[in-house]
């Protein structure tokens, strides 16, 4: 896998996230064990808004031609992926929710360090 596909890979997740987190984030907290109030519902929408500048990171990254560019993009984006790796895991193991289906986000911020990682020290970074 190329860079380019990989950041093409995170904007589509994270546009899907933002999009599910801003229209149903009832559905979304439900569906990963968490209460259904005004606050979890207003944080939902908060994180959901932030995921679209995500998305739209990758998306502008994936055609940058400068090469200095292209790495700040991935090792923020790695950053931020393993900081929120950490932080999911981290909920998870302090028992915040106890749905099988809250470690499908920490699986996934997981792969993203992990790739981001590979692409920032070890990879191609064309």
């Amino acid at each position: 896998m190329r860079l380019r596909s990989f950041f093409l890979l995170g904007m589509v997740i994270a546009l899907l996230f933002a999009l599910a987190l801003l229209l149903g984030p009832d559905t979304i907290l439900k569906f990963f064990g968490f209460t259904t109030g005004k606050t979890e519902v207003l944080l939902a929408k908060t994180i959901g808004a932030g995921l679209i500048g995500v998305g739209l990171l990758c998306w502008f990254a994936k055609d940058f031609t400068d090469p200095a560019a292209v790495q700040g993009v991935n090792l923020s984006l790695f950053v931020a992926a393993a900081v929120a790796f950490v932080v999911a895991l981290l909920g998870i193991l302090s028992q915040t929710t106890r749905s099988a289906s809250a470690w499908l986000i920490v699986v996934l911020f997981l792969a993203f360090a992990l790739g981001f990682a590979y692409f920032q020290f070890i990879g191609p970074r064309e």
